[in-house]
């Protein structure tokens, strides 16, 4: 709405809101995929840390979680990336906690939404994080 300049843009903004939690879960998820490819992957391996591991991750543990590289034998820590722009990536569908000192996703309506999605938009993600603590293990 910020973005609107008159009454009438910010009324048909107002009138076009989705009407359901799962159409803004969804319109979410088209901001992410339209934007750069580098953006919506890491916006994407970032859901899947989040959204489908056992418990959730300190900042910590997830900008070591998304600096894992296949086939590497230590983290670069070159690679590891500023919280900001990891939030600022996943279109506001994940915070941080300050108060539990974790990542997680805005609301558990938003686990939700992820549990039902998962095995049509994020059908491997347990073999992915498997897959990435294997690499991390062998560090």
């Amino acid at each position: 709405l910020s973005s609107k300049n008159t009454v009438k843009a910010v009324r048909q903004a107002l009138q076009s809101l989705p009407q359901t939690l799962d159409q803004t879960y969804e319109e979410a998820i088209e901001r992410i995929l339209s934007q750069s490819s580098e953006d919506k992957e890491l916006a994407l391996r970032t859901l899947t840390w989040v959204a489908y591991t056992k418990r959730p991750l300190s900042v910590a543990e997830l900008r070591e979680a998304l600096a894992i590289e296949p086939g590497a034998d230590a983290i670069d820590t070159d690679n590891l990336l500023d919280i900001s722009i990891v939030l600022a990536v996943c279109a506001g569908l994940i915070i941080v906690d300050e108060e539990m000192s974790v990542v997680r996703l805005i609301h558990y309506t938003t686990q939700h939404y992820f549990d039902r999605i998962q095995s049509v938009k994020f059908p491997d993600a347990h073999q992915i994080i498997a897959a990435l603590c294997l690499v991390y293990w062998s560090f």
